[in-house]
């Protein structure tokens, strides 16, 4: 064939792709594809692309293939009945007693375990008296913690600090928070990704002074009183001393553990300075 006279077929017009009957044979097949297919499509006219389009991307919930440990965003799930049911309950019976000054949240819930069913996003305590002490940034938290929480300031907190001009407002150091304990990667889901939690940084008086657990002019009577309430009041009370992530904050929460009466209370309150002694005479 090599001495033969061409007979202008559509495939040998094809950029001369046929080998010799006796040469090359293998690579007849890999090389000639294209051409044959390109024939085809124009004797047909089809507009072929200049690059063969790309697949698209895996869904998230497409099974992860063998080896595949890339981690997968989280998504939302479907609340149970009976859990929305009990949100729902626990909202209406918060803002019945008219304690906070309260917006419902919208309910949402995620496959990584983060989100509540009954949550409010929290601006304000109502105190006894009337006046309101506001929570800078507000808090979005469940309900029920939300109602714990105020009953706390009003009946606790506040009743403390009237020995010293009396509460104006509560510097929220963390509320709601999708993430794990300590923000340690692999560590059990926080309550605050549960919007169970509340971290509270500074307390602040009517007369402009700032308290908080690592403030040094704050007196060490009211620490106690705070540890004390606290600590009967919620599930888990950190503070400093408690595992070194608490150090400038204290976190409250209603942690619901297998054994229901077991409470985490660990707050190591500053040791006062010994007085010195009295001089005689």
């Amino acid at each position: 064939m090599t001495g033969g006279k061409q007979t202008g077929s559509p495939i040998r017009a094809a950029g001369q792709c046929v080998p010799d009957f006796l040469r090359r044979a293998a690579l007849a097949v890999v090389f000639c594809a294209w051409p044959l297919g390109a024939v085809h499509a124009q004797s047909e006219g089809i507009a072929l692309p200049e690059t063969a389009p790309m697949p698209l991307e895996r869904p998230l919930e497409a099974p992860a293939r063998p080896g595949d440990n890339r981690p997968r965003p989280p998504h939302l799930i479907e609340i149970p009945a009976a859990e929305m049911k009990a949100g729902v309950e626990a909202c209406k019976a918060f803002l019945a007693r008219d304690i906070a000054v309260a917006e419902i949240a919208e309910p949402a819930m995620w496959s990584n375990g983060c989100g509540a069913a009954g949550q409010a996003k929290v601006s304000a305590i109502k105190l006894k008296n009337g006046k309101q002490v506001p929570l800078r940034p507000s808090a979005l938290i469940r309900c029920e913690t939300a109602a714990a929480i105020a009953d706390w300031v009003r009946e606790d907190l506040a009743p403390a600090l009237e020995g010293y001009s009396g509460l104006d407002r509560i510097q929220v150091a963390a509320s709601y928070h999708c993430r794990p304990r300590n923000n340690i990667r692999g560590a059990l889901m926080s309550e605050h990704g549960r919007a169970n939690a509340l971290d509270i940084r500074y307390i602040f008086t009517s007369d402009g002074r700032r308290f908080g657990v690592d403030v040094p002019e704050t007196p060490i009577l009211l620490m106690n009183e705070m540890r004390r309430s606290t600590c009967a009041r919620f599930t888990t009370v950190l503070g400093p001393g408690s595992d070194g992530y608490h150090e400038d904050h204290l976190h409250i929460d209603l942690a619901v553990r297998r054994n229901s009466g077991y409470r985490l209370c660990r707050w190591q309150l500053p040791v006062p300075p010994t007085p010195l002694p009295r001089p005689e005479g």
